[in-house]
C-alpha cells in the first residue's frame, strides 16, 4: 500500500519533504541565534551560513531527486528514504535546540574545558533517529519492495 504511490506522487512529497526540511532548520538556526547571550559574531556566521544552506539544500534536492527519476526503477523506495530522513533531522533537532545552544555558548565561553554531553539531548537523539530507522526499515521490510 505504502508503495503503490505512482512516482510523481513520491517525487511530490519527497520535495514537501524538502520544503518542510528547510522550514524545520530554519527555524532551528534563528531560534539559536535569536537568544540572549549570544555574541554578534555568531549572528554574522549563521547568516552567512544560512545564504550557502539555502543555495546548497535546494540544488542537493534537485540531483538527488533527478537522479532518482532516471533510474530505471521505480523511484519509490529512494524517494521514501530521501523524504523520511528529511522530515525526521528537524522533528529530533528541534525540541532538543535550547539545550545544544546552551552547551555550545557554554563551550564557547570556557574553551579550555572538556566539551560535555547532555544525557538528554543524546538519549532524544538516538530514540527519534533510531525510530526513524527502524520505522523506515521496517515499512520497506513489510512492503512489496521495489514496487
Amino acid at each position: 500500500m505504502l508503495f503503490s504511490i505512482p512516482g510523481t506522487g513520491w517525487l511530490l512529497i519527497a520535495a514537501l519533504s524538502t520544503v518542510v526540511f528547510m522550514i524545520g532548520m530554519r527555524a532551528l538556526i534563528i531560534g539559536a541565534t535569536t537568544g540572549d547571550g549570544v555574541p554578534g559574531d555568531w549572528r554574522e556566521q549563521s547568516r552567512r551560513g544560512l545564504r550557502l544552506f539555502y543555495v546548497a539544500t535546494p540544488v542537493f534536492a534537485a540531483i538527488v531527486l533527478g537522479a532518482s527519476m532516471l533510474r530505471p526503477e521505480p523511484p519509490s523506495t529512494i524517494l521514501f528514504l530521501y523524504s523520511m530522513s528529511f522530515a525526521a533531522i528537524p522533528a529530533a533537532l528541534l525540541p532538543v535546540r535550547g539545550r545544544m545552544v546552551r552547551l555550545h555558548l557554554a563551550q564557547q565561553a570556557d574553551p579550555d574545558v572538556a566539551p560535555r554531553t547532555d544525557w538528554v539531548v543524546t538519549t532524544w537523539l538516538v530514540l527519534v533517529l533510531g525510530a526513524a530507522c527502524l520505522g523506515s526499515t521496517a515499512a520497506l521490510l513489510v512492503s512489496k519492495y521495489g514496487t
